[in-house]
């Protein structure tokens, strides 16, 4: 029979109430140590249920622990957390060895980070007692040290977000992925590790075009750049720390530091000179990651200090893998230089000095969000509801100083994810203030030849995109 026992959370010293609550082979003192230093009194109520069969553990029990001499059990428990009469998630704790025990955590964010964050997250299910509970959340673990390490539990955590959020994926198990990794030389287990190359390889198994980033010597605020595009875009990517030899999934951003545009100074330092474009990730200094060593919802600052999340900054980030859709060929830095192409040559009135906001979104979420949109220009709704898109296109959204502080868009130009790499002009909408300029596929256009349509109409700026990342608020 399963159980349930109700544990009040009155201090931090009501944690080791827990150890009378679950079965001693799945629970040790850093168990204890993680729920204080990190959900400490932030909830009020830890329900434990026993047993718990876990799909992820027991996917590397038949392969792994099945196979030693010690025994060990195939039973795990999950506790779940409350406060109020609010559901906040679950921890899974499975009986592997001492610092290893705290498997598959679906936590909403809202009770562990300290300040507004935006963040990619979706809403997964938990049975309890008969009953659905919908949880925000982006899955993690601790990785289980031989059998998987940090990047096999960086990939899972990205295959579950991507396999439960779409149907072109599998929701895949961390016994699955460890089984897949092509490994050249050495055993898969005990694991050594995985580089970029090994993670980008086993992401081709599960119907991902996976790109990898690297940071280049005098180039630092470009590979940010980068990260900070494909977080808008809500892609979450597996990034490689250095000299540390870790992996981490990035999950989302920290706050947007408004003040850089009251100085000057700032501004000529940060923005691309050659044509007066700020990129709107320079106005970021924080990423949010799940880090198997930590707790979900890491934040990670420029410098480590005794106020960060981690033991290590953003400088330490070298390489990123990202998990495109097999059908997306253009990537950030050839949609960036396009634009920096079209803005010398003023194919647009745009504002004298703009902030960019470059990301990937889906056809069906640009055309919903236009509808949707009260100040959006009526002709420029239509024209968007009515165009032939890939599923997925590039955005450039453009706005000047007030109107970026307002959340406002004054300029936009619609890429085409599909288009080639050689293709110099691969655009399929833009528009200033006073026109609109797209390809109508069905009527031949093509912009390579120069041969588009065009509505001259006023277009006053209007809210900006809103879809890819959640903002979420401490509570």
């Amino acid at each position: 029979m399963i159980s349930f026992k109700r544990i009040e959370i009155e201090s931090l010293e009501s944690y080791n109430n827990l150890k009378n609550a679950v079965p001693p082979q799945l629970i040790d003192e850093e168990v204890i140590k993680r729920l204080q230093n990190y959900l400490g009194l932030h909830c009020d109520e830890i329900h434990v249920e026993y047993p718990y069969y876990d799909s992820d553990y027991l996917s590397t029990y038949y392969i792994h622990y099945s196979q030693k001499l010690r025994p060990y059990g195939k039973f795990c428990c999950r506790l779940h957390i409350l406060k109020g009469e609010e559901y906040y998630g679950y921890i899974t704790l499975r009986p592997t060895a001492s610092g290893t025990k705290i498997g598959k955590t679906f936590l909403t964010p809202e009770l562990l980070i300290e300040e507004t964050a935006y963040l990619m997250l979706y809403e997964f299910k938990a049975h309890v007692v008969g009953n659905e509970m919908q949880i925000k959340s982006f899955p993690w673990k601790s990785q289980e040290t031989d059998i998987s390490i940090c990047a096999h539990t960086a990939t899972w955590t990205i295959t579950r977000y991507f396999g439960n959020k779409f149907h072109d994926y599998a929701d895949v198990t961390i016994g699955e992925l460890v089984e897949h990794t092509n490994n050249d030389w050495g055993r898969k287990t005990p694991s050594l590790g995985l580089t970029p190359v090994q993670v980008s390889d086993l992401l081709k198994n599960y119907n991902f075009s996976p790109l990898i980033l690297q940071r280049e010597k005098e180039k630092e605020e470009r590979f940010l750049d980068d990260i900070i595009a494909y977080i808008e875009s809500g892609i979450p990517m597996i990034g490689f720390l250095y000299p540390i030899k870790h992996a981490v999934s990035i999950i989302g951003h920290g706050l947007i530091d408004y003040s850089i545009l009251d100085n000057p100074d700032m501004l000529n330092m940060l923005k691309d000179t050659e044509i007066n474009v700020l990129s709107h990730g320079r106005l970021i200094s924080d990423l949010y990651v799940m880090d198997d060593n930590y707790f979900p919802y890491r934040k990670v600052k420029e410098l480590p200090s005794k106020e960060t999340d981690t033991d290590y900054g953003l400088r330490e980030l070298e390489y990123a893998v990202v998990p495109l859709y097999r059908r997306m060929q253009l990537t950030y830095s050839d949609v960036y230089e396009r634009f920096k192409t079209w803005r010398k040559e003023n194919i647009m009135d745009w504002e004298t000095f703009c902030i960019c906001r470059i990301y990937i979104t889906s056809a069906n979420s640009i055309k919903q969000k236009a509808m949707d949109s009260p100040n959006m220009s009526p002709i420029l709704k239509d024209v968007i509801r009515n165009m032939s898109l890939p599923r997925f296109v590039w955005c450039i959204d453009l706005a000047g100083i007030d109107n970026f502080k307002a959340k406002l868009t004054s300029g936009r130009i619609i890429v085409d994810t599909t288009a080639s790499t050689l293709e110099s002009e691969p655009w399929l909408l833009r528009h200033d203030g006073n026109r609109i300029e797209f390809i109508d596929i069905e009527s031949g256009d093509d912009a390579t030849s120069n041969n588009f349509s065009m509505i001259e109409t006023k277009i006053s700026p209007y809210n900006i995109y809103t879809n890819n990342l959640k903002e979420i608020h401490p509570i």
